[in-house]
């Protein structure tokens, strides 16, 4: 990459965000790193559980943490780098945002498309989080009176509700597919879900990698395989696939999405703000980002990478991320995590005599395991009776998990990351044990 000034748009310096994205690699030279790099081989490698909380998070030990799959936990190295930048930045800040910025974040987005097996970095376009990037494709498809939009009700609630609006406003037709649990079988919902997709000529069809308040693996790439043939744009929300499943772009096209989004920030461990817009090469869909500043047709990387001045150190905090994921094998942290996922929650059937919500097959490392309470209450349980166990939970126990309401039943979600251990599961187990003596008992009472 040469130093000459190069004005694609606005002021920048350094703004010709397409042709860097461009350059083959041996020909694009990175900026070098202001400050001196964490040295994960002098730790040699760290167990897995209480040894990587210590060294590598910043969880308080007085907290049983078993919901990564909120918000996320940021790893501290990433969040140090982050910080490092944002004091460098700050030195000079014409000099980042003139002239570096746009070459540091087309270096992120390089190393990035790398590790997921992009075709091109062009495949891959930065973003704050998935939010952002979902209003961002919902404004860019012109949805109007004659679209027939294809959803699941697994959709993530915000989405729903958006999507709702605007096909109120634009008297759009939306079809919601209902997934009934527990699931035993994935290829009989995936069945179901063709036939639904056969029924009408859908404009669009809106997936979940894996669904937040019930969480499973849909095999998205049949799905999107069988969308192409209909012709039916594929759009998947994966907000929590990256880090938790081995999340790859690296396969026929006719087997991937028109668009996939995901987060950095819950399972990749990066600082909060940080997500990824891909879109494979030949899509027909054009997106703009919502917000639109000094990139306006300049093409599509350089509209998402400026929408105006904000907090971009978590965009270069994917650097850490990347080698610290490297360094201890995405493959290896991924099926650690499933596994201590599949021992926890066998654990909670077994002490609790209950049932998980999705078979062992379609679950990774965050799982739904029924509660040992009765469901004879008039219908089934509500959703201030899932709020009241996690509350206690949270303040009488020190357990951070949520409990969710599905279908009048009521169920734990448990995450598992590196830093999670089998003992915190087992605790977990009998907080529940004593929470629900105390609730039949208070209901006999009564």
């Amino acid at each position: 990459m040469s130093s000459m000034v190069r004005r694609d748009f606005g002021s920048f310096h350094s703004s010709n965000v397409e042709e860097l994205l461009d350059l083959p690699d041996d020909c694009f030279i990175s900026l070098s790193e202001p400050f001196p790099l964490y040295d994960y081989k002098s730790d040699d490698k760290i167990p897995f559980g209480r040894g990587m909380n210590e060294k590598y998070f910043l969880l308080d030990n007085k907290y049983i943490f078993l919901n990564h799959g909120a918000f996320g936990c940021v790893l501290r190295q990433a969040l140090e780098y982050s910080h490092l930048f944002q004091y460098y930045i700050e030195k000079q800040p014409l000099r980042f945002y003139d002239r570096e910025i746009f070459p540091r974040l087309v270096d992120v987005i390089r190393k990035m498309a790398k590790f997921l097996g992009c075709t091109t970095p062009k495949n891959l376009i930065l973003v704050e989080n998935v939010t952002f990037a979902w209003n961002s494709i919902i404004t860019s498809l012109n949805i109007d009176d004659k679209s027939h939009i294809f959803i699941m009700n697994t959709m993530y609630g915000a989405y729903k509700k958006y999507l709702k609006k605007i096909c109120l406003e634009t008297d759009a037709k939306l079809y919601e597919f209902s997934i009934e649990f527990p699931i035993d079988d994935i290829n009989k919902v995936v069945d179901k879900i063709k036939l639904a997709l056969k029924s009408n000529k859908f404009t669009y069809a809106f997936f979940d990698h894996i669904s937040s308040q019930s969480p499973f693996i849909l095999p998205i790439n049949d799905l999107c395989y069988y969308c192409k043939q209909l012709n039916i744009p594929c759009i998947i929300d994966g907000a929590h696939a990256l880090g938790s499943i081995n999340l790859r772009f690296d396969y026929e096209d006719d087997y991937l999405p028109d668009i996939y989004l995901t987060n950095c920030h819950k399972w990749f461990c990066a600082p909060k703000g940080v997500g990824l817009l891909y879109m494979k090469s030949n899509s027909k869909l054009i997106i703009h980002p919502c917000i639109q500043s000094h990139g306006i047709d300049s093409g599509m990387h350089s509209e998402f990478l400026w929408t105006g001045l904000k907090d971009y150190t978590s965009f270069l905090a994917l650097n850490e991320c990347v080698r610290f994921w490297s360094y201890y094998d995405i493959k290896i942290i991924i099926d650690r995590n499933t596994k201590l996922a599949k021992d926890a929650s066998d654990l909670l059937v077994e002490m609790w005599n209950t049932s998980k919500l999705t078979s062992d097959d379609i679950s990774g490392p965050m799982r739904c395991i029924k509660l040992p309470m009765s469901n004879d209450n008039n219908g089934g349980f509500k959703y201030d009776d899932a709020e009241i166990i996690q509350n206690q939970l949270h303040h009488d126990y020190n357990i951070e998990v949520p409990i969710k309401n599905i279908d009048g039943n009521l169920y734990v979600r448990i995450s598992t990351h590196i830093h999670n251990y089998i003992e915190q599961y087992e605790q977990l187990g009998n907080a529940i044990i004593e929470i629900i003596g105390k609730w039949h008992q208070k209901q006999e009472n009564f």
